[in-house]
């Protein structure tokens, strides 16, 4: 017994020693939902997506250590009637930005931050984000690229949705109209228990149950995003724009 402790206790507080006095790192958690205004209602679906980032190690190692990772999934809405809404894990309507790790800085625009006379921030917003508290309404830029699939067994029924009411309608119908996006921060748990789902709001899980077209033959993320915007090369980041940072056994 007392080997097992040390050979698991040494581990974790090397590990904690490490992130907390070497190189800090700092996790966040947010909820995005959309809201779409169908026949039936409002209808609303929602992602928790975790993000982690440390701070460079000081010195000449500044240039290749630090920065962030994303772990979460697209946002999926049952609109009823066989129609769907999913937002991406990629930004813009047509998937332009693929780094989504800053949404909350933008969406937040960077409060507390200090700043120099210019307003841009002086220093890292990493250490400031967890802190950050309450719910921001997403527009631009910062709305997560939007896609519908007219069978969700079929990777390439897949369209993209322009987030206007023109867009909406062109493929949704009518009827339908996009109500509101939002961003909002939630507790990302204590470490290391939030890993296990024990702590804090967890990470969804549960894209691939809801689009079977994500197991459907070889590479459908890449099948899907070619159908939805052939004129871009959002394909190619196509797997990251269902999911990221999350195991194979982690899907379902």
């Amino acid at each position: 017994m007392r080997l097992l402790i040390l050979l698991v206790g040494v581990p974790a507080l090397l590990i904690v020693g490490w992130n907390v006095f070497v190189q800090p790192s700092y996790e966040h958690r947010f909820r995005i939902t959309l809201a779409v205004a169908t026949p039936d209602g409002v209808k609303e679906g929602s992602s928790v997506w975790s993000v982690t980032c440390s701070e460079p190690l000081p010195g000449g190692l500044s240039t290749m250590t630090g920065g962030c990772s994303t772990v979460g999934e697209a946002v999926f809405v049952d609109l009823g009637q066989g129609r769907n809404l999913v937002g991406l894990m990629a930004l813009g309507p047509r998937g332009e930005r693929v780094n989504v790790y800053d949404l909350a800085a933008r969406a937040f625009d960077y409060a507390d931050v200090p700043r120099n006379k210019d307003g841009i921030p002086r220093f890292s917003w990493y250490s400031y984000a967890p802190h950050w508290q309450g719910s921001r309404r997403l527009s631009g830029n910062n709305i997560p690229t939007l896609i519908s699939f007219a069978d969700l067994k079929d990777p390439a029924s897949a369209r993209v949705v322009e987030p206007t009411q023109a867009g909406v309608a062109s493929v949704l119908g009518a009827d339908y109209r996009l109500e509101h996006i939002t961003l909002e921060m939630v507790p990302a748990g204590i470490w290391p228990l939030n890993l296990v789902r024990l702590s804090g709001v967890p990470v969804t899980i549960e894209i691939q149950s809801r689009i079977p077209a994500l197991k459907a033959g070889e590479r459908p993320a890449v099948i899907a995003l070619r159908a939805a915007i052939p004129s871009t090369n959002a394909f190619v980041h196509a797997e990251s724009s269902f999911s990221q940072g999350l195991r194979k056994w982690e899907l379902r």
